[in-house]
């Protein structure tokens, strides 16, 4: 590139040296010698700057490229950091994953399962299921004695003053509907926490 400028500033000099001789020369008119050679130095100092030109155009041409190089080095260079912070924001993003899966593995199904056991919810309609089971089993061993009973002696026997109704069966099926349908806080809580990403 000094080369080059270096070049260009001497070739500018010779051209001042010589306009200065034509000038020079011209003022004495006479000779056709001169004359030649004023057109030689002519001819000449036309592909001088042409050389000239083709030098800056050169010079114009390496400095431009250096700057696209530079550019370029400079894009990757960003395109690289922002990669790097990309995996590293990753990265801590499955860490956590990782240790949320492991805490939620060893601790946090047993304490969900321990929650639903423990609900009072789940305690008053297993106690209603089971009453109203025990219900239905003594109605129906009370009837299937009398059904005994009145084949042995061949009469019917009184059922009224049995202390089981005949809406036990009802009741049965009203506390399994209750059951089916059973809604824990703790599992409504579990429900919302999946609805959310964090």
């Amino acid at each position: 590139m000094y080369a080059a400028c270096s070049k260009i500033t001497d070739l500018e000099a010779q051209i001042v040296n010589l306009k200065g001789k034509v000038e020079e020369i011209q003022g004495d008119k006479g000779c056709a010698e001169l004359n030649a050679r004023i057109e030689n130095k002519d001819k000449e100092l036309a592909a001088k700057d042409i050389d000239l030109d083709a030098e800056r155009v050169k010079a114009e041409t390496a400095e431009e490229a250096k700057k696209k190089a530079k550019e370029a080095r400079d894009i990757s260079t960003s395109a690289l950091k922002v990669a790097q912070n990309d995996y590293a924001e990753a990265e801590t993003i499955v860490d956590t994953l990782v240790s949320e899966s492991k805490w939620m593995r060893s601790r946090g199904v047993a304490v969900i399962a321990n929650s639903i056991l423990i609900a009072t919810e789940l305690d008053e309609a297993v106690f209603a299921l089971i009453d109203a089971s025990h219900d239905v089993g003594h109605r129906g061993g009370y009837l299937e004695c009398d059904q005994h009973v009145e084949a042995a002696f061949g009469q019917q026997f009184d059922t009224h003053h049995c202390s089981v109704t005949d809406q036990t069966d009802s009741m049965l099926s009203q506390a399994e509907e209750v059951y089916d349908h059973l809604s824990l806080p703790v599992m409504e809580l579990v429900t919302d926490a999946l609805k959310h990403d964090d």
